[in-house]
């Protein structure tokens, strides 16, 4: 099921899509793999979500089924049509958490070195989510800062391409109550500006200039409506339009992020 998969999709792309998230949020946010790193998805450790979604692991076996992945994907490329140097990233979330001092990042280097350790598997680069949020409480946040750095300082020290992968922002107030757009004031919106602007900075200060994939904004505009309206974050500031597509301080934020400034 997973060759045709691949498969179907490399022959469906014809070799002009070069970059990938060959697996997805493989790393759970708990356990110990007896290395003292989070194990891997499972549906023996996911809970409710168990019953409603299909864990690759717990047939392939934990080492072997990225290696599958891989090794399939980079053979149904070169075998259609695919010559330019093909990228795979493993992708995930939570790399800049505070509560337990990024271990969710240095877990996903510490797998990354186990399932190369073969001498044949490659994965080129790590994908970081960061769907982060701005608190107004400031011990908080410059907390949150300090984890966004030190995960910057992680990957670049893994040695593999960075992406930042799927970056939007919330906000929350001091008694850490999320704050809708409808209820946004100008100050708001300036600091998330500014932590926009933080996190830009930091990528191209902290990932070397061969490492760095790029970044991309998870959102373009603010989610509609109220709760339940959206499948994202629904009525939050996520964006840097805003849903009528005006240019929000978050905007000028990131694009002085960008410049350096």
């Amino acid at each position: 099921a997973m060759n045709n998969w691949i498969e179907g999709m490399m022959k469906a792309t014809g070799g002009y899509v070069t970059t990938w998230d060959v697996v997805n949020e493989a790393i759970s946010g708990g356990g110990n793999d007896g290395e003292g790193f989070y194990v891997l998805q499972s549906a023996s450790n996911a809970g409710a979500d168990a019953a409603n979604n299909f864990y690759w692991q717990d047939y392939l076996g934990s080492e072997d089924y990225v290696r599958i992945v891989v090794a399939a994907a980079r053979k149904y490329y070169a075998e259609n049509g695919g010559v330019k140097p093909l990228k795979l990233f493993i992708n995930d979330y939570n790399l800049e958490s505070t509560w337990d001092n990024n271990q969710k990042a240095k877990s996903l280097v510490h797998w990354i070195e186990k399932w190369e350790s073969d001498g044949v598997t490659k994965i080129d680069g790590i994908g970081t989510q960061m769907h982060v949020t701005y608190n107004a409480d400031a011990a908080k946040q410059q907390k949150q800062e300090e984890h966004v750095v030190k995960m910057f300082e992680i990957l670049a020290k893994s040695g593999k391409l960075v992406k930042v992968s799927e970056l939007d922002m919330g906000y929350v107030d001091e008694s850490g109550t999320t704050v809708l757009t409808k209820d946004m004031t100008e100050e708001q919106h300036k600091a998330m500006a500014e932590y926009y602007k933080f996190i830009v900075k930091k990528y191209f200060e902290i990932i070397p200039v061969a490492q760095q994939y790029g970044i991309t904004q998870w959102c373009a505009t603010d989610a509609p409506g109220a709760p339940g309206d959206s499948n994202w974050r629904g009525g939050e500031p996520v964006g840097l339009w805003d849903s009528n597509y005006n240019r929000k301080h978050t905007y000028a934020g990131f694009a002085d992020g960008l410049a350096g400034k």
